[in-house]
């Protein structure tokens, strides 16, 4: 005699078929994120941005394409884009990305504090993307573009983790001002 399954297992034989409607918990399933293969260039952007604030690089590398152009940098592919966003990270560890359209095509907004914790836009970074991954990442060299872009401000709970970079580049406890004052 054959021990019971658990709730929701059966056994299948190779000829069976299986498919919606087949088992009664059907109703009660729910439908998985897409994988990275199906993504949209919306979802890719979402990701960047989540792996870039992270400071995350292996998860930036697997949304980008091996051969990923980067056309402000000298070179392509994933390699040149990890050595340029480590250099991005060790020059200004205060960058942190938000997400933005530009004229309805999604892209990332970059912004640096300055010495009084007020945010600027320092650069829009665009990307395309094709079969699930990133193919371009690229500044903007439309200065204009950084006006008409429609980004997300800095704030709630995602900068309370990394609002204070002094505190967490080098041990020590600052004070930090408000950061929506208005600037001199």
């Amino acid at each position: 005699m054959t021990a019971p399954l658990e709730d929701g297992l059966r056994i299948v034989d190779g000829d069976e078929a299986v498919g919606p409607g087949d088992s009664p918990d059907d109703d009660d399933r729910v439908e998985p994120a897409p994988a990275i293969g199906d993504a949209d260039l919306e979802t890719l952007r979402d990701e960047f941005v989540d792996a870039f604030n992270a400071r995350d690089l292996e998860a930036v590398l697997v949304l980008a394409h091996p051969d990923v152009e980067t056309p402000d940098i000298a070179g392509d592919g994933t390699a040149v884009l990890a050595e340029e966003l480590e250099a991005i990270w060790e020059r200004s560890p205060g960058a942190m990305l938000t997400r933005a359209f530009l004229e309805g095509e999604a892209c990332a907004m970059a912004w640096l504090p300055d010495e009084d914790g007020c945010w600027s836009r320092a650069a829009l970074v665009r990307l395309d993307a094709e079969g699930g991954l990133l193919t371009v990442v690229a500044l903007a060299d439309d200065a204009d573009a950084l006006d008409r872009a429609e980004a997300e401000e800095l704030g709630g709970e995602e900068m309370q983790e990394w609002q204070d970079w002094s505190e967490w580049d080098r041990g020590e406890e600052t004070v930090s001002l408000p950061r929506d004052r208005p600037r001199p």
